[in-house]
């Protein structure tokens, strides 16, 4: 997979004290097209702590563009954001 970053809008569900659970999100590619994707199945969870920054890595499966596609969604605790990580 290749790093890419990108920040994206997300809804998400956070219950209680758990790991938030994302649903679905929305980024811009480079052309300036705004993609919709729904979260279809979360592979794994991991807690990662990379040169300080706290977050949450989600490996997801969703058809992105009609293609099958395996990614990853990053949960920055500290600044509560969300970036689409690799693809």
């Amino acid at each position: 997979m290749k790093i890419v970053a990108k920040p994206i809008d997300v809804v998400a569900v956070f219950a209680g004290h758990k790991k938030p659970v994302p649903y679905k999100f929305k980024y811009y590619e480079d052309s300036g097209e705004r993609i919709a994707v729904s979260v279809d199945r979360i592979q794994c969870v991991e807690e990662s702590r990379l040169a300080g920054i706290h977050a949450f890595i989600y490996t997801c499966q969703s058809e992105i563009c009609g293609i099958e596609k395996i990614y990853q969604l990053k949960y920055i605790i500290e600044q509560c954001r969300w970036e689409l990580y690799k693809v």
